[in-house]
């Protein structure tokens, strides 16, 4: 167990990484195109469309949850037999032999009664439509992943995991507007920290010097807006998983993962990319996206390192999101917070690293460079770190006052119930009481995982967040 959870770390801490670098890495690749020229693979719609499917290869490990221990019965049911026989063939055995053969028996045949792996012993109608429900987050989470991805064009990885640390103040702003939430004073400590440090990151890129895998200044200005406005879509989106999706905690986290991903990609391929080819835009023929000529670059491409990166990110895609839940599953989102602010600076070292370490594509250098103002960066990125955990210092008193308040509402439920005497009179009914047992909507409070600038944090109020909780009785997952 403990091997696995190294593994489990390790590993996502090495995606996590990979992920950022190679999101940067996809758009600086280049190809030849419908026009004959040779150019950048500037497409951040297909691009999205590439991680959707690497998330609903989700779906394939939800199976294989399911199937394994079908295709383990013949194996039990041999041992049963094995197990029977001997008892009839050795009829002289005593009775402490014969209590442990029925023990084996016991402990290796199937209980009916035991719950199915997917979590529930039926896809009853309200499941399966909760199941569909799935496709409205979905379909937010593509909108702010495509916002991110097209504001990654213009700044550096860094920058790009810095400002994505924005959605801890949209998630508080939401949470009180529509969910309810009390905030207390570490929380408006946190969020005021957060906003100077997503303030100094992003004067930090305004005001660097251009380098080449970034925009002009105004389209820094754009990309970082744009990654701003992805991450209050962001926040909307679990705020919507906490009202309305309360009923799904039965579902596996694989499970939640990759109908995200399929619904996403079906979203893509159904609804959003033959939109796009209408739209006008700055892609080949004045699109927006012209599918048809990624499709030329990937595959037409002599070299097909299109091909080859873009397989790259829906691997990386779908084992950062496994590895990423085992983490939540077997550590809690605490600590999946902490190491997701140690992959912001991990893709930030690495870039460095390569920009220094003379990494070069087509005789450009990749990763980014040290100038003066990396040092505001560097400190906004500290006081960034730091509002999270102030946040997160919150949500611990959030927890306890809430835990005490439930406790104390138990003992005055319980004593109202006590059958009371009034004039020689027994009392049949309970006696009212003013209390109101406590809303788990209203006294939702997001973890301050929301924050740890990344898309794989995981704010305590969301589905995902739930389903992981509701799994780490066990080894999530248990086919792994």
């Amino acid at each position: 167990m403990a091997l696995s959870k190294l593994v489990a770390v390790i590993g996502m801490l090495a995606f996590g990484t990979v992920s950022s670098i190679m999101s940067k890495v996809n758009f600086e690749v280049r190809g030849v195109n419908l026009n004959g020229k040779v150019v950048p693979f500037h497409k951040p719609w297909f691009c999205v469309l590439v991680m959707f499917v690497g998330m609903s290869g989700c779906l394939l490990l939800f199976v294989s949850s399911l199937v394994s221990p079908l295709l383990a019965r013949p194996a039990k049911a041999k041992e049963i037999r094995k197990y029977k026989k001997l008892m009839t063939d050795n009829p002289s055995l005593g009775g402490e032999e014969n209590a442990y053969l029925q023990a084996l028996i016991d402990d290796t045949e199937p209980s009916e009664e035991q719950e199915p792996e997917g979590g529930s012993r039926g896809c009853t109608w309200g499941s399966c439509l909760g199941m569909l429900m799935i496709a409205i987050p979905s379909a937010l989470n593509l909108v702010d992943t495509v916002l991110m991805s097209i504001g990654l064009l213009y700044v550096t990885v860094s920058i790009y995991q810095m400002m994505r640390g924005a959605e801890l103040v949209f998630a508080a702003i939401f949470s009180v507007l529509f969910l309810g939430k009390k905030l207390y004073k570490l929380h408006y400590v946190g969020i005021a920290c957060a906003v100077v440090g997503i303030s100094m990151v992003g004067i930090a890129s305004i005001l660097s010097p251009e380098q080449n895998d970034t925009g002009t200044k105004a389209q820094q200005v754009r990309g970082i807006s744009l990654i701003v406005l992805s991450q209050a879509i962001q926040a909307g989106q679990i705020c919507f998983e906490e009202h309305f999706m309360k009923s799904l905690d039965f579902m596996k986290p694989t499970l939640v993962v990759g109908l995200e991903g399929l619904y996403g990609t079906l979203l893509q391929c159904l609804l959003v990319l033959p939109v796009a080819q209408i739209l006008p835009g700055d892609d080949v023929g004045g699109k927006l996206d012209n599918t048809k000529d990624s499709l030329h670059m990937i595959f037409d491409t002599k070299d097909h390192i299109i091909l080859m990166t873009l397989v790259f990110t829906a691997f990386y895609s779908l084992f950062y999101n496994a590895l990423g839940m085992q983490v939540t599953g077997h550590l809690g989102a605490l600590f999946r917070a902490i190491l997701e602010t140690t992959r912001t600076l991990l893709a930030w070292l690495v870039g460095l690293g390569m920009y220094y370490g003379n990494v070069a594509l087509y005789g450009e250098p990749l990763g980014e460079s040290w100038n003066d103002y990396s040092y505001l960066q560097a400190a906004g990125f500290v006081i960034l770190v730091s509002g999270t955990l102030i946040y997160g210092m919150g949500d611990e008193k959030a927890r306890e006052d809430a835990s005490s308040a439930e406790s104390e509402n138990i003992a005055i439920a319980a004593g109202s119930t006590e059958a009371i005497d009034i004039g020689g009179i027994p009392a049949t009914e309970p006696i009212a009481t003013s209390f109101t047992p406590t809303s788990a909507r209203r006294n939702a409070y997001y973890d301050f995982s929301s924050a740890a600038a990344s898309v794989g944090s995981i704010p305590t109020g969301s589905l995902l967040a739930r389903s992981l909780a509701n799994s780490r009785q066990g080894s999530f997952p248990r086919n792994g």
